[in-house]
């Protein structure tokens, strides 16, 4: 990777030394400022969340506008993880937060706005929305053009009614400059201060004007690349393997502590049950006793002898992409466009070692195992003892589990611009996506054949052989007995015969056209009344295909000792178990939106305006919907805006929220204070019901004369979602479950002795999710020189004051502050300050997020010993010198002080990450080189 970067380092510095013979030197900021200005005088579409208002200042709903450069100097990787550092951005799943699971292509970027979930918020791409890249109809962000981007508008309001479905927690829109002209290049590189997360980008754009400026050609390539961190022991505050468990002393309370392991697992095995039972097995067979450290819980204990499992920090990154746009005015009124995109992109990431944990789904070993040492089997013949139950994790069994998702996108989009008659403007675009996920888990376990091998015994010719190859001849064929006695004890060819690797495809379909109409109606002796009407027609589309082993039921004939969870049920895979999916809804839409000017430079208003939209949606699945929304933007005073809105936003259930079969993996709950191993699967459900939100926002801009080159706003807002869409988690079910809610009930197995070994969590129209709080806004040009120098200031907050769920009529629970267990932290707040003078820029910003509870439905002292969770400053700092208006050359440090994670473990099994990886940067400290050609 190194050897590609300084080879393009070396290129393009070559490149730009011969273009600055070709023109005189003056700094890329102004040439971009001047590119940025052409860009407003052609009239793009500005996302203001209206379709009738052009102007942003003006919009009833708060928007927040970033330019491409800023982005780039906050975080200079992906464009996803720059506008996760905007407060309104919380949850958002990331290339750090792939966790343990390989059912979706998790560790893209995929935006959450306000914590609702990617899936309320709507991605478009110039006005246009955006084809999508996972299951659940959300877009990652990875797959596009980001050097085209030239800025993204952020509307942290509901904009249903003007941009149809999923814009319950606001839109995001990447505006393009398909109008540049030129070539540029870009190369950067990037490390972490530990040597690791080694990262490269490539990208290269050119724009043409052709048949005399009729015609405009844009294309754009880049390729970027990051190896990720595998393991969290390459960072010092992983290797203290802090977890949560419950604290034995204090029944019911949680605990956090370092040096968490496996209380019923070793490396070689351990015998949990019977006269043997705490002995662990020696690499050679023989049995020693078993520390059970200083604190015991269920599953995890502290200290002692206990495996450890480590989780990825973050996945391996490799995307690549093309763009393409073209556009020719047929006549002075008639301009056609098209547009294509293709982007691959590459996500692998460590999932977990293989694991057979005692009391969940550790083995049952005979007596009378061919494998077992001669004094074991001595002392299970002096003890009458058939058989014992043992916990192992498998780390002789290779490296651990891995998912690896391929993501290839096709989207396609032609269109047209008819400027008609009285000034009117009539759009038209067709968009086709079509997106193709491959993803498996790579070291998989396939359930049967491991605990059919694990059944050793010794046939008539005194050969170890597998019991069933016996007992029932040809029913598993190629059956290897495997020895687990002593780490080390597995060979190669013995666990190849009980793994392989899970995989499925999903196929996702999209194709919209829409119609829309511009312009004024009339004029008032306020002004004139603009408007917008249009339709669209949209066909969402999903085809999930699967292993035969994954649907497959566990009947498990023949083998003893199969464990109880798995028995009978659906799921032949240790991990990423994955049922076929296929189903389709499509929808047709009409809406209307009018801007309405009520005065204009009267005693008692500088102005004062109205915006009002409705909608009208038919969905195939479940009938039709009415949104709808009303704003008013009031200025008695020049300088001074007051704006409100009230909407009702909907979001209709995805294909899989509704055909979905079971899919299922390993997880674990707390019952009776102790961790519990369960199979967790969920299931889509056909009888679902669109969300319908009713949001309301209100604020004020400040634009005072008196101070030149500040603006300012505030917004309240707040979004109330009724009948929300999901799955409950395990702990919620169990939870519910027994707190009343005895419908839940039914969804939870468990085994003969009481223990719970299963819960089913489908798809359900939950009763009530709400939100709200404040966003702040302050942007501040010095009119003055510092150190000969321009200084621009910038800060954006939000503060979190409701996070409400309530669930099937029970209590309600406020998670606004909780920053363990989910990602709502009180306050969030980014500030930047960037300095220029000629040549040079300095750009530094502070990230902050405010101290937390790790969960608000625990109690100090009584259910958790510590709530508390650290605030964390995190300081990021770039500085960029222009050689000449052609090259430019960008260093970045992002954390630049490496501040540490607060302590917030997550985890299940004994299988915990220290921190929250939706909040906190586990990377560290990071350097970006980062190189710019123009010409």
């Amino acid at each position: 990777m190194r050897t590609w970067l300084f080879a393009g380092v070396s290129l393009l510095v070559a490149t730009g030394a011969h273009a600055q013979e070709d023109r005189p030197a003056v700094p890329v900021s102004e040439d971009q400022a001047s590119v940025d200005a052409e860009a407003t005088q052609v009239g793009e579409l500005v996302v203001t969340g209206s379709r009738a208002i052009r102007n942003g200042a003006q919009a009833p709903t708060p928007v927040t506008v970033v330019a491409a450069d800023q982005l780039q100097q906050a975080q200079p990787g992906l464009i996803g993880e720059a506008l996760n550092t905007l407060p309104a951005f919380r949850g958002s799943s990331r290339p750090t937060t792939g966790g343990t699971s390989a059912l979706a292509q998790n560790t893209g970027s995929f935006l959450n706005l306000r914590n609702l979930g990617a899936q309320r918020t709507l991605v478009l791409v110039d006005g246009r929305r955006a084809a999508p890249s996972a299951r659940d109809g959300s877009v990652d962000i990875n797959a596009l053009p980001s050097q085209l981007v030239k800025r993204v508008d952020v509307v942290t309001g509901g904009a249903s009614a003007a941009y149809g479905s999923d814009a319950v927690a606001g839109v995001v829109n990447f505006v393009l400059d398909t109008r540049f002209t030129g070539l540029k290049a870009e190369i950067q590189g990037g490390v972490s201060s530990e040597n690791d997360a080694e990262s490269i980008k490539f990208s290269l754009t050119g724009g043409q004007s052709f048949a005399d400026g009729r015609g405009r050609f844009v294309a754009s390539g880049q390729f970027y690349e990051s190896e990720g961190v595998p393991s969290l022991t390459q960072r010092d505050w992983g290797r203290a393997f802090y977890g949560s468990l419950s604290n034995p002393a204090v029944p019911g309370q949680l605990i956090f502590r370092p040096n968490v392991r496996s209380a019923t697992t070793t490396p070689g095995g351990l015998i949990i049950s019977g006269p043997l039972a705490f002995q662990q097995f020696l690499p050679d067979g023989t049995l020693a006793p078993f520390d059970r450290g200083s604190v015991r819980s269920g599953l995890i204990q502290v200290g002692g002898d206990g495996s450890q499992l480590s989780s990825n920090v973050s996945a391996d990154v490799r995307t690549r992409s093309l763009f393409g746009h073209v556009d020719y005015e047929l006549t002075p009124e008639l301009r056609v466009f098209a547009r294509v995109s293709y982007a691959d992109t590459d996500n692998r990431y460590n999932q977990v070692q293989a694991f057979n944990v005692g009391g969940f789904n550790g083995f049952t070993i005979f007596s009378g195992n061919a494998f077992l040492h001669p004094t074991v089997q001595d002392r299970l013949t002096a003890t009458n003892t058939p058989a014992f139950g043992m916990g192992r994790i498998n780390f002789d069994f290779g490296d651990p589990a891995k998912a690896v998702t391929r993501n290839r996108l096709v989207d396609t989009t032609v269109g047209f611009e008819w400027q008609g008659p009285a000034g009117w403007t009539v759009n038209g675009y067709y968009e086709h996506g079509d997106n193709r996920s491959d993803t498996r888990t790579e070291n998989n376990v396939i359930l049967e054949r491991l605990f059919a091998a694990a059944d050793a015994v010794r046939d008539s010719s005194d050969r170890i052989v597998c019991r069933v190859t016996l007992t029932n001849p040809g029913l598993y064929p190629g059956c290897t007995p495997i020895n687990l006695f002593g780490s080390g004890a597995v060979g190669r060819v013995d666990r190849l015969s009980a793994h392989g690797s899970s995989a499925f495809r999903t196929v996702i379909k999209q194709d919209v056209a829409a119609l829309t109409a511009r312009g004024d109606l009339f004029s008032t002796w306020a002004g004139p009344i603009s408007a917008a009407f249009g339709a669209e027609y949209r066909r969402e589309e999903i085809k999930q295909t699967t292993d035969a082993i994954g649907p497959s039921i566990n009947d498990a004939t023949g083998i003893r000792g199969f464990p109880a969870p798995y028995q009978n049920q659906p799921g032949g895979w240790l991990l990423t178990n994955v049922f076929p999916v296929a189903g389709a809804y499509d929808l047709w839409e009409v809406f209307g939106e009018v801007a309405v000017p009520l005065a204009r430079d009267v005693a008692w208003a500088k102005s004062l305006d109205f915006n009002g939209a409705v909608r009208y949606t038919n969905y195939s699945t479940s009938g039709g919907v009415t949104t709808w929304k009303a704003g008013l933007v009031y200025e008695p005073i020049e300088g001074l805006r007051l704006r409100a809105t009230q909407s009702r936003d909907i979001r209709a259930p995805n294909v899989p929220e509704l055909f979905a079969g079971i899919t299922q993996n390993t997880g674990s709950v707390i019952e009776n204070g102790a961790t519990v191993g369960i199979i967790a699967a969920t299931s889509g459900n056909a009888q679902l019901k669109p969300e319908e939100a009713d949001t309301f926002t209100a604020g004020i801009v400040l634009q005072p004369s008196a101070v030149p080159g500040l603006t300012a706003s505030i917004d309240y807002y707040s979004i109330d979602i009724s009948g929300v869409i999901s799955s409950l988690t395990p702990q919620v079910t169990r939870d519910q479950c027994a707190a009343g809610a005895t419908q839940l009930c039914a969804n939870i197995t468990r085994n003969t002795d009481g223990v719970i070994t299963r819960i089913v969590s489908p798809t359900l129209n939950l009763n009530r999710l709400k939100t709200s709080g404040v966003d702040i806004e302050v942007g501040y040009r010095l009119p003055v020189e510092v150190f000969g120098g321009q200084v621009n200031l910038r800060g954006v907050a939000s503060y979190l004051g409701e996070m409400t769920t309530e669930v099937f009529g029970g209590a309600k629970i406020d998670r606004a502050g909780e920053v363990g267990v989910t990602a709502n932290p009180e306050w969030s707040v980014t500030a930047s300050a960037e300095w220029t003078r000629g040549p040079f820029s300095l750009f530094v910003q502070q990230r902050y997020i405010s101290e937390g509870t790790y969960d608000v439905t625990r109690v100090e002292p009584t259910t958790i010993e510590d709530n508390s969770v650290e605030r964390v400053f995190y300081a990021d700092l770039t500085a960029s010198y222009a050689f000449n208006e052609r090259m430019r050359a960008t260093v970045t440090v992002n954390n630049l002080f490496d501040r540490e994670p607060p302590l917030a473990p997550n985890g299940t099994l004994a299988i915990f990450t220290p921190t929250n990886p939706q909040l906190y940067d586990q990377i560290g400290r990071y350097f970006t080189f980062r190189l710019n050609v123009r010409y």
